[in-house]
């Protein structure tokens, strides 16, 4: 085969990236078809009327105490920070592609960056156009927000967006894992400033302070080593993209599932370790042990976590509950994915029974769902009465509300979701 001239090759990389991109879209699109027939989009569009419902009440008057300059920090950051960069790049391309490094990076990673770069600007600025009527109206922003125009706001923090993809793929760049993580983390700290500083102070001062932060964010990709084209960290990027549509996919229709890359977190696998050492615990010990450094509990602590942020920041009783309903059954969905779950080859050869397989995955998803559903219902009830006035501590808790709430939550995680996870298929594998 002889060897391809410059223009050859350019038209070869933009042709390779566009099928790549239909491949994928191919992939996935005629599955969701099976999510809208599970009744997903009808719940989800009933979700998403009530929350504009409420919305525009909540516009009408903010409560007085309500804190909309850290709610204001914390959505626009959520929206800024985020810099992914799908590139499609699989695991054999830095053998056939590696003599093409140069050619790459103009033809296939400049356009990604670009479409990375204006995803997150629309992003950020539907984001932003959420929240202005509340910072406009809210009694502990409204003065700051007579002296930040809107337009201006929304322009800079478009810019911030822009900045922070570019910065994550030079944070990919960097040769060693520990620059990476730095960098990142220094990149988020300096970004939550600058995006409190735009929204919160005079933008006389807050401007300089973005663009010198900026500066001390380029001066610090300079240090470390890097790659040209950081090839082994894009292609587990896009693997780990793969698994989580896979995942949110298997949640509806039977699909073949993605590798699981392991993770250490050294914080909560050592509770494994707390299991009786008898025979019949078994599969629930191999359960546990996968699950807590598997991908479906990553997703799942972190779904609580931003839960029972917004059932806190949210400061409306019927929000909150709405709030804790979705959170709740995308919870069980989640650890649905338990039943899925193959553990390695080598496993089949162990004196363990497989009858017990779907009884112990539905026990930890049991354990796990009835957890979520008392912690967040706790947070719902405790932070219900927050800015309430005239009115007693039990009244203010709204438990009329929060208890039918918190049974509904446990009747589908304790009872509902454990019983799917354990029938018995034709389609499992014993």
């Amino acid at each position: 085969m002889r060897d391809q001239g410059p223009a050859e090759q350019l038209g070869f990389i933009r042709t390779l990236r566009q099928s790549r991109i239909a491949a994928f879209r191919k992939e996935i699109v005629p599955h969701f078809r099976y999510v809208f027939q599970s009744g997903f989009g009808l719940f989800a569009s009933a979700i998403f009327f009530t929350v504009l419902l409420w919305y525009v009440d909540f516009i009408k008057a903010v409560p007085e105490k309500w804190p909309a300059d850290l709610v204001g920090v914390a959505l626009i950051s959520l929206a800024v920070l985020r810099a992914p960069l799908r590139t499609y790049f699989r695991p054999a391309d830095p053998v056939f592609l590696m003599a093409m490094e140069t050619r790459l990076l103009q033809a296939y990673i400049k356009p990604a960056l670009q479409n990375a770069m204006w995803t997150a600007v629309f992003r950020t600025l539907a984001i932003f156009s959420l929240f202005a009527p509340i910072y406009l109206r809210s009694p502990v922003t409204a003065n700051i927000a007579e002296t930040h125009p809107v337009a201006i706001l929304g322009v800079l923090f478009a810019i911030v967006a822009a900045c922070n993809v570019y910065a994550g793929w030079r944070e990919r760049k960097s040769a060693a894992r520990s620059w990476r993580v730095g960098l990142k983390l220094a990149r988020w700290l300096l970004t939550i400033v600058i995006i409190a500083a735009l929204l919160l102070k005079p933008l006389v001062l807050a401007v300089p302070l973005m663009l010198l932060y900026m500066v001390v964010v380029v001066l610090l990709w300079r240090i470390p080593k890097q790659h040209s084209l950081p090839w082994e960290k894009l292609i587990d990027e896009e693997a780990a993209v793969r698994r989580r549509w896979m995942a949110f996919l298997g949640w509806f229709v039977d699909i073949p599932t993605e590798a699981s890359k392991p993770a250490r977190r050294r914080w909560i696998a050592w509770t494994g370790n707390y299991f009786l050492w008898q025979h019949r615990y078994s599969w629930h010990f191999l359960y546990t042990k996968v699950f807590l450094r598997g991908e479906t509990f990553g997703s799942l602590w972190r779904w609580i976590v931003v839960s029972g942020v917004i059932i806190v920041v949210s400061g409306n009783v019927l929000a909150s509950a709405v709030i804790y309903g979705i959170s709740i059954m995308i919870c069980g969905l989640q650890l649905s994915e338990l039943r899925r779950i193959r553990f390695v080859e080598t496993a089949d050869t162990l004196p363990i029974a497989p009858e017990g397989r779907l009884k112990a995955a539905a026990a930890l998803a049991r354990f796990a769902g009835v957890g979520a559903a008392l912690l967040l219902g706790i947070i719902g009830v405790l932070t219900a009465g927050i800015g309430a006035e005239g009115t007693s501590f039990i009244e203010a808790l709204h438990l009329e509300i929060w208890l039918p709430l918190i049974a509904f939550g446990l009747l589908w995680s304790g009872w509902w979701m454990p019983r799917k996870i354990a029938k018995y298929t034709d389609e499992d594998e014993l």
